[in-house]
């Protein structure tokens, strides 16, 4: 049994898994085993990782499982999981050296839950590296190497993290319980987000410890496909559902998550259709707001303390989370947005 597993989700990655794979063997840690986890992809990734398997028996485990999607791989490898802390790495990024030195040493100094450290944004056409510390500076600071104790005021500065799953350290404990959906993208925020409200000890580091390939053709980032509205949705609206059974759920998170609800309604002038495609979907994503409308209070308290759009808009914003009113105003504003 190892102290750390890194799960690696692998889907239509052949170019990118070799040099993801060696970045982990280069740990300067030594107690961790891999997971290499072929997700059914129609590429030639599982030769890759075989070799691995074979080169690196003690660190290296191959899985290889029909198509199901990046939450499908999350449950099952955390199903599976004998160690007392993982770690996600996407097959098209990859760790510091000193990675997982780094995040355990913390880990066991303050006996955290988790540990979240900064990363490099890098770029498939160039050497350029962007730091990024891995939370919304505008709101918050959060201090390097401070634990955070849930309960008190400071933890909540922590939903300004950004859930992505680079340089997170997470006690295995605190996502057992998680059900993920499948078939869709962006369940790394339905991980981050269950597991940040069952957690009791945080600790952040300002050290860039993961590089984040962001300009992937295909990746979350780039991808312009109308589903994404709907895939936003569904986790969206799964995180709601699962945080019922969180302690201690702070007013701060349902602002986060209606933040992200309106992360994914400006997606809507960027995903490909026509407007009324875009309006279909758009009713998707009103199944979100309509999960958000009973923690009205919560959300327009976040909007007074860190809203940062025009009047109008925040009237908008009110008037879709007022049941009454919710709908028409919410029909009328999507009409009017995607013609623009």
């Amino acid at each position: 049994m190892s102290k750390v597993t890194i799960i690696v989700p692998i889907y239509n990655v052949e170019e990118y898994v070799a040099k993801c794979l060696d970045s982990l063997l280069r740990q300067t840690y030594s107690d961790y085993v891999i997971y290499a986890v072929n997700d059914g992809s129609p590429k030639n990734e599982q030769p890759i990782i075989d070799r691995y398997a074979a080169a690196y028996p003690e660190k290296v485990v191959a899985i290889r499982k029909e198509n199901g999607g990046y939450g499908s791989v999350l449950e099952m490898a955390i199903a599976r999981l004998d160690s007392e802390y993982f770690l996600v790495c996407d097959p098209d990024d990859y760790l510091a050296d000193n990675a997982l030195e780094t995040l355990v040493s913390l880990a066991d100094t303050h006996q955290a839950d988790m540990v979240i450290g900064g990363k490099n944004f890098i770029y498939s056409d160039s050497d350029e590296q962007t730091y990024d510390p891995a939370y919304n500076t505008k709101f918050t600071t959060l201090q390097p190497g401070h634990c955070y104790r849930k309960g008190t005021d400071e933890f909540e500065n922590l939903f300004f993290i950004d859930p992505s799953p680079h340089a997170k350290l997470y006690r295995r404990s605190l996502a057992e319980k998680i059900q993920f959906p499948h078939k869709i993208g962006y369940t790394d925020n339905l991980l981050f987000y269950i597991s940040l409200l069952n957690a009791k000890n945080v600790v952040y580091t300002d050290k860039a410890l993961a590089y984040y390939l962001i300009d992937r053709a295909g990746n979350t980032m780039t991808d312009l496909k109308p589903q994404v509205i709907d895939a936003h949705a569904q986790v969206f609206s799964t995180i709601l559902d699962q945080a019922k059974s969180c302690p201690e759920v702070p007013d701060l998170f349902y602002y986060r998550i209606f933040e992200a609800y309106k992360f994914s309604f400006y997606q809507l002038r960027r995903i490909k259709g026509t407007p009324e495609e875009k309006q279909a979907h758009a009713e998707v994503l009103y199944g979100l707001v309509e999960k958000l409308m009973p923690h009205r209070s919560a959300i327009l308290q976040g909007m007074d303390r860190f809203g940062y759009t025009g009047n109008r808009e925040r009237l908008k914003d009110k008037l879709v989370l007022t049941s009454l009113l919710s709908h028409p105003v919410y029909r009328r504003w999507v009409k009017s947005f995607v013609k623009e």
